[in-house]
């Protein structure tokens, strides 16, 4: 099996090796050096590229039927999911960010990512996910604040990715917004 190329979705399962390094590098501490790399998951969703801090990745895994959960009709709230005997809450990315519509059904590429703290962390369906790259901080820019509504208040910093502008989101804000659509 060969190693995955950045920006285009992933689409085999990686091979145990491949799964290990790709862990260890992940777990290993960010240096305060200001040259340090930093993990982010590229991931496509609603036809746009975003990334998160991979150290805030508890895990990623095929997308699943998303349960619903009655009388919470909150657009960003999309119900719950069963992953590994686990319950996981579900948000709506493209809801809580203005993307436009609601998830459609799951094509092949499609892939959840659960964020936040363990056993309260929150699960939500992208289209595909690109991988980890490695950013310098220098290489990360602050959001301007003429950003749309929804997108600019997750939008933590901007990265420049394979010639692509990639919004890198809060996932503290992500996580606020889903809990007060679930409530």
């Amino acid at each position: 099996m060969s190693a995955h190329t950045p920006g285009v979705p992933a689409r085999a399962r990686l091979s145990e090796s491949a799964l290990e390094a790709q862990t260890a590098a992940l777990a290993a501490p960010l240096s305060q050096n200001p040259g340090a790399q930093q993990p982010l998951l590229c991931f496509r969703c609603a036809g746009e590229r975003f990334a998160v801090p991979a150290q805030e990745v508890q895990r990623v895994f095929d997308a699943l039927p998303v349960r619903r959960v009655p009388h919470r009709d909150r657009p960003a709230f999309r119900g719950l999911v069963a992953h590994e005997g686990e319950l996981l809450l579900v948000g709506s990315l493209e809801r809580l960010l203005d993307l436009g519509p609601a998830t459609p059904p799951p094509a092949p590429s499609a892939r959840m990512i659960v964020v936040g703290p363990e056993h309260h962390g929150w699960a939500f369906q992208v289209d595909a996910v690109d991988g980890v790259v490695r950013m310098a901080a220098s290489e990360l820019a602050p959001a301007p604040t003429t950003l749309r509504r929804g997108l600019g208040t997750a939008t933590r910093l901007l990265a420049r990715i394979e010639g692509e502008q990639v919004a890198v989101l809060h996932t503290e804000v992500l996580l606020r917004g889903w809990e007060g659509a679930a409530a």
